[in-house]
């Protein structure tokens, strides 16, 4: 067994002020050693996942009841330092990948072996793949019921999930179009393959679409929300699907009252819909969908993007989220422990 230190840190919500740094502090706990059934895992790097973190400071998941102190952070890569009586399937110093909140910022985590995903080394890219890559293979395949051949509409294309939506999209044939609010994005989007970059900022969206695309968007893959949702909503083609996974323009704004003709009016005709999508509530795909994803990483047809902005440390989470609410990061942000 490697020798392990008595104590370790972690990040805990302690008072729901609203705003991360605030709400948030590094604590010092005993290191527990794994019992029976369990894994000790020290983590290497967390993903950052702002717009959730943000929300549970503010008691903002609907489904979940913050009571300080809370165990924050979800994803994380990292390696074995130490396994309990009766685990066969991992030793110390194998590679895994975890994704459970609570477990992700801190620098050892205990776990059962069926949380644990074995990859070949504990890379920041792992990060950008799983939950990330998983939460687009579902979001495509299984809510939008993606085709071959079709043309899809990405938000926030350079982003931690809008990236890998892009080539997902791409592997299956689709022609693409990648939003971004930054000229600064654009060469990326092109070097993943997005067939029509667009800074929204920069050119009207709606103008783009009626012009460039007058049938229409067969997929609009929408994470922003707000004008976007509205764009999207107006171009969908004959029976489009417009797909709901989050809406950062507006999370933390007070819901605004919208004069418009009631949404089916827009969608009947078309046979057109618009669909709602968390990634944990399709638990029943999450097995097939991380094997395969990891199987396209492995074989070089996918590009994981992590932001080159460097974060170390516990006490640089905070920088981290703040970073990712700005709208500066290019691909997933990750914090190395």
């Amino acid at each position: 067994m490697t020798t392990l230190p008595p104590h370790y840190q972690k990040l805990i919500i302690h008072e729901l002020t609203g705003d991360f740094r605030t709400a948030t502090r590094i604590t010092s706990q005993p290191l527990e050693l794994p019992g029976a059934g369990q894994v000790l895992v020290r983590n290497i790097y967390a993903g950052v996942n702002g717009i959730f973190d943000k929300q549970l400071c503010r008691q903002g998941i609907r489904y979940l009841t913050v009571v300080p102190p809370f165990d924050m952070g979800i994803e994380s890569v990292g390696t074995v330092a130490a396994v309990g009586a009766g685990v066969h399937d991992f030793a110390p110093g194998d590679a895994v990948a975890t994704s459970r909140l609570g477990s992700g910022y801190r620098e050892y985590q205990l776990a059962e072996p069926a949380r644990l995903t074995p990859i070949r080394a504990p890379t920041p890219e792992i990060l950008t793949l799983l939950p990330s890559g998983v939460s687009a293979m579902v979001g495509l395949e299984r809510i939008a019921e993606m085709r071959g051949g079709e043309t899809v509409a990405v938000a926030a294309a350079a982003g931690g999930l809008g990236h890998m939506v892009v080539q997902l999209a791409k592997l299956a044939g689709c022609h693409v179009i990648g939003l971004t609010g930054s000229d600064s994005k654009l060469d990326l989007l092109q070097s993943l393959g997005v067939d029509r970059p667009i800074n929204y900022r920069r050119e009207d969206l709606h103008s783009v679409l009626e012009r460039e695309y007058p049938r229409g968007l067969d997929i609009g893959y929408d994470s922003v929300g707000g004008e976007i949702f509205d764009v999207f909503l107006d171009h969908l083609a004959m029976r489009g699907r417009l797909i709901v996974s989050g809406h950062t323009s507006d999370f933390d704004q007070p819901v605004e009252a919208v004069a418009a003709p009631r949404i089916y009016r827009k969608l009947y005709w078309k046979s057109a819909s618009v669909r709602a999508f968390q990634n944990q509530a399709f638990p029943e795909f999450q097995a097939d969908c991380t094997r395969r994803i990891l199987e396209l990483y492995y074989a070089g047809r996918l590009r994981p993007v992590v932001d080159p902005t460097i974060f170390a440390g516990l006490s640089s989470v905070a920088d981290a989220v703040e970073h990712l609410l700005a709208g500066r990061n290019a691909g997933k942000v990750v914090v190395r422990l």
